[in-house]
């Protein structure tokens, strides 16, 4: 994180909990390189977001007796959409629900060593600069987040990469874009000769279409389908949606 301070908070109501994930965190970064705010129920956490209090991403136990995790994680995303959320659970099937708060990963309880080392490196490249994708249009370079993109298309000698608010045709090879894309990010997947979408903008997979969340529905190849499917519940699984 540079010279920069993370500040991350850490919500489970069960005070031994807290403290042994504040001190994981802590062993593993360096005390002088993590703030750790600990917070014993959600209330007091979403207090904190409406008095403005800035968190570079939050620790947030599912089963909480007062306000619990997902109720929580919806509130602050009122305040936040962008903030990653870790949520950490006893019991990791609830992992789907996670879908609709866009949470940034799961963590079983008690919490294992090498996972939240891989959880806190995944977030370092998160807060870190975001990859940008470069295109051309009428001569002059286009900058996009790599995370805007909902997908490519393959469309004759070219290719049509389409974000929320608009789409950029280039003349290049589809498995160029596809090259170009992989070398930025990961969680992209081909679900027919003509499409390479990604998964993080997934709203539902059927077995024959898929629809993005720019409302768009998109073919998926016969014979595709199942694979597609298992992409995307392991992307749901690694990164919370």
């Amino acid at each position: 994180m540079g010279d920069e301070v993370m500040r991350i908070a850490v919500v489970d109501d069960e005070k031994v909990f807290r403290q042994q994930i504040a001190d994981q965190i802590a062993s593993l970064y360096g005390r002088e390189n993590v703030s750790c705010f600990l917070f014993s129920d959600g209330k007091e956490l979403v207090r904190s977001f409406e008095n403005g209090f800035l968190l570079d991403a939050i620790f947030l136990d599912i089963e909480m007796k007062e306000l619990d995790g997902m109720s929580t994680a919806k509130l602050i995303r009122q305040y936040n959409k962008e903030i990653p959320i870790i949520f950490t659970t006893s019991h990791i099937e609830m992992a789907m629900e996670g879908y609709e708060v866009d949470a940034f990963r799961f963590l079983g309880k008690p919490i294992d060593e090498r996972k939240l080392r891989e959880a806190l490196s995944d977030l370092e490249k998160k807060l870190k600069v975001e990859e940008k994708i470069v295109l051309r249009k009428d001569g002059e370079d286009l900058i996009f987040p790599v995370s805007e993109l909902i997908y490519a298309e393959a469309s004759n000698n070219s290719v049509r990469f389409v974000f929320p608010d608009e789409a950029v045709e280039q003349r290049m090879r589809f498995s160029e874009a596809m090259t170009l894309i992989d070398s930025l990010t990961s969680g992209f997947c081909k679900i027919h000769r003509s499409y390479y979408i990604s998964l993080g903008h997934v709203v539902r997979m059927g077995t024959s279409e898929v629809l993005m969340d720019n409302q768009e529905n998109l073919p998926i190849a016969r014979g595709v389908a199942a694979e597609a499917k298992k992409d995307l519940l392991e992307y749901i699984r690694r990164n919370g949606r």
